[in-house]
């Protein structure tokens, strides 16, 4: 399997030695249709991402920022599919032991709070595991 890499264009806006600020923006696929103007559902914003420079890069030049693919699907797993199963088991299993179906579903929500506690926590972890690259291009 080939290591696939999902890649933006945008400038830098602030350069360092070891990290660049870069602004990118992200389009929904809307965006580029020539009714958008019609539309309520277009969608266009502005990211700042962190980035290591593989090059010399100034403020202000044109960049493309690249991460790997697989990072991309390692951040779902973590963000969506461990707190979906989390959720489902903790209604299942509390919807055994609680006469109330509201309160099943209140402990089925605050059981994500301690998990997305500890996500917070592994930041520094996370922040070194998913990394952008920036080249001038």
């Amino acid at each position: 399997m080939a290591n696939t890499k999902v890649s933006h264009t945008g400038t830098v806006v602030k350069a360092g030695k070891e990290l660049v600020s870069v602004k990118i923006e992200v389009k929904s696929a809307c965006s580029a249709c020539h009714a958008k103007s019609m539309c309520a559902a277009h969608d266009m914003a502005e990211k700042i991402i962190e980035a290591v420079p593989m090059e010399e890069i100034a403020e202000g030049d044109s960049v493309v920022v690249e991460m790997e693919e697989k990072f991309g699907l390692k951040a779902v797993f973590y963000v969506f599919f461990i707190p979906f199963v989390l959720m489902v088991s903790a209604l299942f299993i509390s919807s055994n032991f609680v006469p109330s179906e509201a309160l099943s579903a209140l402990i089925s929500l605050i059981i994500l709070v301690p998990y997305f506690v500890i996500l917070a926590l592994l930041k520094p972890y996370f922040a070194k595991t998913f990394v952008f690259v920036c080249r001038k291009s």
